[in-house]
């Protein structure tokens, strides 16, 4: 008896999505268990009121109060902020003059993706490390939330300059405390497992106005630094797909350039970027004289405001 050919390619499907489901089963068991879900959070926070926790004045600066109206130091993403719902994108200076540097927390392996893991949805990336390995802040910031909470176990929120918050779970002892300022590497707590997680490991997560979105996005987990120095968000932004990826036009790929002035581990700033050290009585429309630019294109990629006083010996980036 001759089998038809269409019979036969039906079976090498449904062998190929059976074998295939078996080992995207094996790979989330394998994976260690992480964080809270995403959906989990949103349907838990969101039903609170905004904090009345006034935001502290070493964070209320322009960059970020067009984005942030309040400061929460005991929930991961309870907002009265929305974020972006056009296609139209943000575009987030990750470099100013408050944040200078960006260091990755810790260069170990990378354990699980962002993204939905079965039904639940992976707010972060796992990354491996022994129990009180030291885990650093990405950015320059101010510590907005560090405590114990539920799955992520010990965890710190850090809001940074640049308009991002980074979170950091599962450590075994938090080194920092809530409204502290933090430099990029700054030591914010000790590796771990404690909460939801099977190993020791850090459960890493990038957000936007509360709203999670892929790192790798943003980072490059290979050498450990930033894609660009500027970062777009939008709507595609926060897709929840596992490892997602919106495409390039989310991401500001400047530049593959190694010349960043903003030390270890820090952006591959494009080619064309300049920046300045400010000196007594530097203005902004001497800068954009000097430099063949406009004052608004400085405060665009710096992320500030045309009356903003230049303080002595900050850089500013110039083009």
């Amino acid at each position: 008896m001759t089998i038809p050919k269409t019979l036969i390619s039906l079976i090498i499907s449904l062998t190929i999505s059976i074998s295939g489901s078996v080992a995207f089963a094996q790979q989330l068991i394998s994976e260690p268990a992480g964080g809270m879900d995403e959906n989990e959070l949103e349907a838990s926070e969101t039903m609170l009121p905004p904090s009345a926790t006034p935001i502290p004045s070493i964070i209320d600066i322009p960059a970020l109060t067009k984005y942030y109206k309040s400061w929460d130091t005991l929930c991961v993403r309870r907002y009265s902020e929305i974020p972006p719902t056009t296609s139209d994108s943000i575009f987030l200076p990750l470099f100013n003059e408050y944040s200078t540097g960006f260091v990755f927390p810790v260069e170990g392996q990378f354990l699980s993706p962002f993204g939905y893991r079965g039904r639940r949805v992976h707010s972060g990336v796992d990354i491996k490390l022994e129990a009180g390995d030291p885990v650093g802040a990405a950015f320059d910031g101010v510590v907005r939330m560090a405590r114990y909470y539920s799955g992520y176990g010990n965890c710190v929120v850090v809001r940074h300059y640049n308009g991002l918050e980074t979170l950091y779970g599962h450590l075994s002892k938090i080194k920092v405390r809530v409204n502290q300022q933090v430099k990029a590497g700054d030591i914010i707590g000790l590796g771990g497992h404690t909460g939801r997680a099977t190993c020791n490991h850090l459960h890493f997560e990038t957000r936007f106005q509360g709203k999670a979105f892929n790192p790798k996005q943003m980072i490059n987990f290979e050498s450990f630094s930033l894609l660009a120095d500027t970062f777009a968000v939008s709507k595609a932004t926060f897709g929840l797909s596992r490892d997602y990826i919106p495409g390039t036009s989310s991401v500001a790929l400047l530049s593959a350039d190694n010349s960043s002035p903003h030390g270890k581990s820090s952006a591959k700033s494009s080619k064309s970027a300049k920046y300045y050290t400010i000196k007594n009585g530097d203005t902004l429309g001497g800068l954009a004289v000097k430099y063949h630019t406009s004052v608004k294109q400085i405060c665009s990629i710096n992320g500030i405001k045309a009356s903003k006083t230049l303080k002595l010996g900050s850089k500013i980036r110039v083009k």
